[in-house]
């Protein structure tokens, strides 16, 4: 049956929208594919630093006469080039430097700004021979305290060691001391959080806790021993009485790192910072305190208290000192 020409004209309109969505689709495909390609081109090092190679009687590296952008790519080589230039950076950083890095990174996190890094693949193929971090972290293994992204740092940023109440143990300390003494870290951080359930349990009485499987019992009692009964039995408000608690603890780790000689050698050559920290989960603020430095006098910028180990004090940023009772035997 032959169309009328109404018929026909509607025909026609909906094959040429149907031809115009198809060709637009596929040259948005075509651009997004392009987009990538120009990604990965830009992942992969510039041509005047892309080659390890040095040229004879010359430190300067030899550039290359031409790279193909239609295959671009990196060799190991110059992955472990651009993996030695990071680390020659990263030790030229101070600790007061790297805590400066880590309070600003905290603040884009709580304000919403975090630039969340993310290395290309350049970068992390750079890393497959060697890490640099110029953090080391005790942390909570609570699922809320993601340490890198409150910190807003990137792969091989930090150093972290979880566990639960963020306790030095053998093992914790074990670890630390490996990022201390061979990836030579510049700030060694031990970071309680608001809300830790490992804590709350410790301050339960022991009978409550030998109830719990044998591993657990111990972890828990070793948290207990840490925790000042007699300051916090004066707190009576609930969520001040937890922090109160948690920080309690962070003190008391803290103060363990400070028996490790070699831990300390750093400390003294001012080459490391040993600090406690405290994560608000509600705000995702973390408060910084109890700083062990080779400063004598007042904490760095940021920094609540200062600890002298020798002497037992914690002395404020106003300049106040108070007595700090060791609970936990080395």
């Amino acid at each position: 049956m032959a169309m009328d020409s109404t018929t026909l004209a509607i025909a026609g309109a909906t094959f040429a929208s149907g031809a115009a969505l198809g060709m637009a689709f596929t040259m948005s495909k075509v651009l997004d594919v392009a987009s990538r390609q120009q990604v990965v081109v830009a992942s992969a090092p510039a041509p005047e630093a892309a080659s390890g190679k040095r040229a004879r009687g010359s430190d300067e590296p030899v550039v290359p006469a031409e790279i193909d952008s239609l295959r671009p790519g990196f060799t190991m080589e110059e992955a472990r080039a651009q993996a030695d230039k990071g680390q020659a950076v990263a030790m030229k950083r101070n600790p007061k430097d790297v805590l400066e890095a880590l309070q600003r990174g905290n603040v884009r996190f709580w304000t919403g700004s975090a630039t969340r890094p993310e290395k290309s693949a350049f970068e992390r193929r750079a890393l497959i021979g060697k890490q640099f971090p110029a953090t080391a972290i005790l942390s909570c293994s609570d699922s809320r305290v993601p340490t890198e992204i409150v910190f807003d740092q990137g792969l091989g940023d930090m150093f972290v060691v979880r566990c639960a109440g963020n306790a030095v143990t053998e093992t914790t300390c074990g670890s630390l001391q490996y990022a201390v003494n061979h990836l030579k870290v510049k700030v060694l951080m031990v970071m309680g959080h608001e809300g830790c359930g490992a804590v709350k349990a410790a301050g339960l009485p022991e009978e409550a806790l030998r109830g719990e499987p044998k591993e657990l019992c111990k972890c828990l009692m070793d948290l207990k021993d840490g925790l000042d009964f007699e300051r916090l039995k004066c707190v009576e408000d609930t969520r001040a009485h937890d922090r109160e608690a948690v920080i309690s603890n962070v003190k008391q780790q803290v103060w363990r790192l400070t028996e490790d000689e070699g831990i300390m050698k750093k400390v003294d050559a001012k080459e490391l910072i040993i600090i406690g920290a405290f994560y608000e989960i509600s705000s995702g603020i973390v408060d910084f305190f109890f700083e062990v430095s080779s400063s004598e006098s007042l904490p760095d910028r940021g920094v609540d208290s200062i600890f002298d180990f020798k002497k037992g004090m914690e002395r404020q940023a106003s300049g106040v000192e108070q007595p700090i009772k060791r609970r936990r035997q080395a």
